[in-house]
């Protein structure tokens, strides 16, 4: 079987890039690995801005040429040249490097469009063994960011675009405009909330009542659809292919890849089926250590099909679906990401459906992805239930708004939100008093994903405090039987967990061991979407990205990393004493309050104790439900929303802008832990209204 899969692998998929890996050589170069590492550059960035990420080759001058060696001569029948759209770029072919003939030029279009990809057909084919980029004329800002070139045009080349160049598009792009309107939204709920609490505090909380409640419904299911991006998802396609392919296949073969050999199997993968030349070597994230490296695809296909034994061609098979889908130039930045890093509780739901679901494709992916939605509806309904339409469309506020929380990150992917679905239904179910059945779903919320477990924690903090003041346990019992649920979730999912991490054929014993060493390899790599105390603390202008990028190092951002990762680690002391002092300001805050209100008013801390990458912030709308308790948590919250959407257009590096997020949670966590650590002054009571017949004997 499986010659006839390599077959239809090598027809039905891209063809393989003739250049990728191959060294590239010439004068006047200031970067060259980035012409031929299959990375492209984002569309319309600048291109010195390109050239300083490590995503561009610098030309110095029109004398600068770029040539890249195949080896031996190929016949080469398309080009992919992704360059600067000011300029003139001519491609030439050869031989025996010394005759030279042209294949395509490119003509300079708007000297603003940045860094803007061609794909053309060279008709008829030609045979060559050298290729040569060169540039003239134009804005004289000369920069390569991707020279590739294929026997034939691959068919994702639906319609391989002319030797021209794309017009580059002014004003602000779809994105911008999204993260705008949801800003808007989240500001225009801050407004009519505190609307809503002047009017409350002057005695006439009844004043438009009807009107503030059918806009603050309409803002709830506004920001709703925001979230999905009013239909945009990813591209008008709900399937996030890239975080898919991690969690599909990651827990599928979880097994034989452990949390370390996803990408170098699905390099293996990709060699197996001819889509890479023989000898390609191209940048991969080693999952053992993070760091990214040359690695060779004849060596990776030389160690897996073993490992993976009678799976391999069904790995293979769900490999080249995904790369197939993402595309060669997408599939080369997919295999740079950090891996598969779910626990060992994900993986029994997530392994097990992952099988059931058979082989990769449109169909079964896409049924996968439904499952988040699904979770999530039925969260909200329970907290409909459990707070009533006007709290709960203040959480849906933050949930739909919120900048670094947005779908684009993870959702349309396999299970990435269930642990939010869980944990909001643990609150919910504490305020319906059904504390064992609420601690079983924050206990399954903390086994999914561990940090949810500040959420327990804040919870116990408080039970301690009111504890100690009482001293007696009748004061504490709704908090013993939420620990009674967890409990009980615990000692049926850890041992399912060893069992689905052997691919429940098998127990595999050191599945939690091995999740504690990626986590602590993940937590001494910082990122630069992280949120968090440690993030805000040590962010520095002489140390940002800004300053520390090293354009012509395999990993652009390492010099980042390594002085964010002493930074972080320096600060650690002072970061203990401030965790320490927020979990007894949370313990102190809701010593008096109803246990689902300190359960919902800790997610603060996940951000306290930990950074993590920006899209687990959708645990803040939990601090919206506190809207229930005090008005003001719902202007707060939404405050946040609008803060955290204005900061892209504020900061332009994204490690400055996840920086400043964590100081508006932070911020804005500790406000809230300041009222509610305070008594809520009655509102007086309304003034009646004069009928007109009284207003009239009056007068």
């Amino acid at each position: 079987m499986l010659p006839t899969l390599l077959l239809a692998a090598s027809l039905g998929l891209p063809g393989g890039n003739l250049l990728l890996g191959r060294p590239a050589e010439g004068n006047g170069l200031a970067g060259a690995p980035a012409a031929t590492d299959g990375l492209l550059a984002a569309e319309g960035t600048a291109a010195a801005e390109a050239a300083d990420a490590g995503r561009a080759v610098r030309l110095a001058d029109p004398s600068a040429y770029l040539v890249v060696d195949l080896g031996e001569a190929r016949p080469v029948g398309a080009l992919l040249l992704q360059a600067d759209a000011g300029d003139d770029y001519g491609v030439e072919g050869s031989t025996d490097g010394t005759s030279w003939s042209g294949l395509v030029r490119i003509e300079a279009g708007d000297a603003s469009g940045g860094m803007r990809t061609r794909r053309a057909p060279v008709v008829p084919p030609r045979e060559v063994r050298f290729l040569l980029v060169h540039a003239e004329g134009g804005d004289g800002t000369y920069a390569v960011g991707e020279l590739a070139a294929y026997v034939q045009p691959p068919p994702s080349w639906s319609a391989p675009a002319a030797a021209s160049t794309t017009p580059a598009r002014s004003g602000p792009t779809e994105g911008d405009r999204l993260v705008a309107i949801r800003a808007f939204l989240a500001a225009a709920a801050a407004l009519l909330l505190a609307t809503g609490l002047v009017l409350r505090r002057q005695g006439r909380p009844e004043a438009w009542a009807r009107v503030r409640d059918r806009a603050l419904v309409a803002l709830g299911l506004l920001s709703a659809a925001a979230f999905f991006g009013f239909g945009r998802l990813h591209g008008g396609r709900l399937v996030h292919v890239w975080d898919s392919f991690h969690y599909v296949v990651g827990v599928k073969y979880f097994p034989e890849l452990g949390y370390t050999g996803l990408y170098e199997a699905a390099l293996a993968a990709e060699r197996a089926a001819g889509l890479l030349p023989p000898g390609t070597t191209v940048p991969l994230r080693n999952l053992a250590t993070n760091a990214i490296e040359t690695t060779s695809a004849d060596d990776a296909l030389a160690r897996w099909p073993s490992r993976l034994g009678p799976r391999w061609e069904a790995f293979v098979t769900d490999v080249l679906w995904f790369r197939a889908e993402a595309g060669a130039e997408t599939f080369r930045r997919i295999l740079l990401d950090h891996g598969y890093n779910a626990t060992p509780a994900w993986g029994v739901l997530g392994g097990l459906l992952a099988r059931l679901a058979g082989p990769a494709t449109d169909g079964s992916v896409r049924a996968l992805a439904l499952l988040d939605p699904l979770l999530l509806l039925g969260a909200w309904l329970l907290v409909f239930r459990a707070f009533g339409f006007r709290v709960a469309c203040v959480a849906l506020v933050f949930w739909g708004t919120s900048f670094p929380a947005r779908f684009d990150w993870n959702g349309g992917s396999f299970l990435r939100m269930d642990w939010l679905a869980a944990a909001m239904s643990g609150v919910s179910l504490l305020k319906l008093r059904r504390p064992r059945l609420a601690g079983a779903a924050l206990g399954l919320s903390t086994l999914l994903r561990l940090f949810p477990g500040a959420l327990l924690l804040g919870l116990g903090a408080a039970a301690l405090f009111r504890l100690a003041r009482e001293r007696r346990l009748e004061a504490v019992r709704t908090e013993l039987h939420v620990a009674q649920g967890a409990l009980l979730a615990a000692a049926v999912v850890l041992p399912l967990s060893l069992l689905a991490a052997g691919g429940f054929t098998s127990v595999r014993w050191s599945a939690w061991s091995e999740l504690a060493a990626n986590s602590r390899k993940h937590l001494a790599t910082p990122l630069t979407n992280n949120v968090g105390l440690g993030t805000t603390l040590t962010w520095r202008d002489a140390t940002s990205g800004r300053a520390l990028v090293f354009p012509d190092a395999v990993e652009p951002w390492k010099g980042w990393k390594e002085t964010k990762g002493a930074a972080l680690r320096e600060a650690r002391p002072l970061r203990i004493a401030l965790a320490a002092a927020f979990l007894a300001a949370v313990a102190i805050a809701f010593r008096s309050r109803p246990p689902w209100a300190a359960t919902a008013g800790s997610p603060g801390l996940v951000f306290v104790f930990a950074d993590l990458t920006c899209y687990y912030a959708a645990v803040l709308l939990l601090l919206a439900l506190l809207h229930a308790e005090r008005e003001e948590a719902g202007v707060v919250t939404s405050l946040l929303a609008a803060a955290t959407g204005a900061v892209p257009f504020l900061l332009k590096w994204d490690d400055q802008r996840y920086a400043l997020v964590g100081a508006l949670v932070l911020a804005a966590f500790a406000l809230l832990l300041a009222l509610f650590s305070r008594e809520e002054k009655p509102a007086p009571p309304p003034t009646p209204r004069a009928s007109r017949r009284r207003a009239a004997r009056a007068s």
